[in-house]
């Protein structure tokens, strides 16, 4: 057995039986007729927290595999699995164009971002512009290693967002679009009702609810057809030196080290509100805009996704749920407790008090119904109508051995927004759902599933994980 191999997140460790790095299809296919009857995995920057990579199999590194190949009519572009978002967008801005939607972080490979459902603010998914996927499987005649060109039906939207399971992904074709600027500009707000009203004017922005204060602060963004603002180089100097930089050692050190829960408090409700630059208007490149680097400083993560229709309500319980999980009082005590004893969890979360003191902004991104069968805003049928989806995302920066009250806060939320709310979790980010609830969530899961037993009836795609999350057959089984 090889050396193993920890993902970003340092919560999850793959210990394969043989590792290979592969620079073209032809070298993929012959790995795979090499390991017949082996579990199997393609890796790329391992962003995931999910287990979704794991295996003590074969694991493929793809991160050659990163060709951008712009269609003549540049319409559309073929890149190479093992690309990096960012290396894919550098090479579409020299043809003055770039992808329909772009993601908070941009060092995932595009098949590790696609196959978990990546996505931005007011927008489709990046799945959801999957034009066709270049797969290595295994024939169902010959058992031999082949290279499959998926471009249409439940085919199609199984690979969009594939959780890995289709098989080795080489290649993808993206739709894509002129390059565009983006103007921004931030403000505070009392209410939430208030910052999403906001989305008219500002259809691509991000805003966050400031835990212990419980006020909310809005990224404001839309497209503009101005040029870069003078000033933009110095608002990224500050965006990097005060939010990406600034905020997370402040957040680390309250986290990892000092610890104390009235520090954390105080620190929300005093000190950050102080950092924020109000209306300072700036247009730069979409690129620039819309990514942040959030890699800089480990952490983990879960997000849930709610319908639109149901965040107000959502965020009222999950205030009361962070409040009690920080040794605090319920702020709608009566309503918090009908509804948690509705589904007779409310002693749980009583007996959870003061096990996880949360401390960072809660990131709220609207993204809009893809056209897939599994991603997270998968439409519930074909139909237009669905509503948009809102991601609440929860990120904790404590030490790897410290996260016990992280992990108990996730695992009490994830089904809590799922049995409420019809939430689902983000499958690249913690995600403790069953097959059984993902079935409630999910109209479309059986179809996925029918696709993946077509391209991979032994399973050797699939994990443990994945196995108890979709559930699909596994070769460890």
């Amino acid at each position: 057995m090889t050396a193993s191999i920890r993902n970003f997140g340092n919560n999850i460790t793959l210990k394969p039986q043989s590792v290979y790095s592969v620079s073209d299809e032809s070298e993929v296919l012959a790995i795979l007729n090499a390991h017949a009857g082996q579990p199997m995995k393609a890796i790329g920057s391992l962003h995931a927290w999910s287990a979704i990579a794991e295996t003590d199999g074969v694991v493929i590194e793809m991160s050659s595999l990163n060709s951008v190949q712009i269609a003549d009519d540049k319409a559309s572009v073929w890149i190479g699995a093992g690309c990096k978002v960012k290396r894919a967008l550098r090479k579409l801005s020299g043809a003055g164009l770039t992808l329909p939607s772009v993601g908070l972080i941009d060092e995932q490979t595009v098949a590790g971002a696609t196959a978990t459902g990546t996505h931005g603010s007011g927008k489709n998914s990046l799945s959801h512009s999957i034009e066709a996927v270049r797969v290595a499987h295994y024939d169902s005649v010959s058992g031999k290693a082949t290279v499959a060109t998926i471009e249409n039906g439940d085919a199609l939207r199984a690979a969009r967002c594939s959780l890995g399971l289709m098989g080795v992904i080489v290649a993808i074709k993206f739709s894509c679009r002129p390059k565009y600027n983006v103007q921004e500009h931030a403000r505070g707000f009392k209410t939430l009702a208030d910052v999403m009203a906001m989305e008219r004017q500002y259809p691509l922005q991000q805003f966050y609810l400031m835990p212990w204060s419980w006020n909310y602060f809005g990224h404001h963004r839309v497209e503009s057809t101005a040029d870069r603002s003078k000033l933009a180089t110095l608002y990224r100097l500050y965006c990097f030196s005060v939010i990406d930089v600034g905020l997370h050692l402040a957040v680390t050190f309250l986290a990892r080290w000092l610890q104390k829960a009235w520090a954390i408090r105080s620190f929300f409700r005093f000190v950050l509100p102080w950092t924020i630059v109000p209306n300072w208007k700036v247009v730069d490149d979409s690129h620039a805009m819309l990514v942040m680097e959030h890699e800089l400083f480990r952490h983990i993560e879960i997000e849930v996704f709610v319908p639109r229709s149901k965040v107000e309500e959502a965020t009222e319980l999950l205030i009361d749920v962070l409040s009690v999980f920080g040794g605090q009082p319920k702020r709608n005590l009566p309503r918090t407790d009908a509804l948690l004893n509705s589904i007779e969890v409310r002693h749980q979360l009583d007996s959870l008090g003061g096990s996880y003191v949360h401390h960072y902004p809660i990131c709220y991104r609207r993204v809009l119904p893809d056209d897939t069968l599994l991603s997270m805003t998968s439409r519930s049928n074909h139909a237009d109508s669905d509503e948009d989806w809102y991601a609440i995302s929860f990120i904790s920066y404590q030490l790897p051995d410290e996260r016990d009250g992280f992990f108990k806060f996730a695992n009490f939320v994830g089904p809590l927004v799922a049995k409420l709310y019809g939430g689902r979790c983000h499958w690249g980010k913690y995600n403790p759902l069953t097959a059984d609830q993902n079935r409630e969530l999910y109209p479309q899961l059986d179809a996925f599933v029918a696709e993946v037993s077509r391209i991979d009836p032994e399973g050797r795609f699939s994990n443990r994980w994945l196995s108890r999350s979709v559930r699909v057959t596994s070769s460890h089984e």
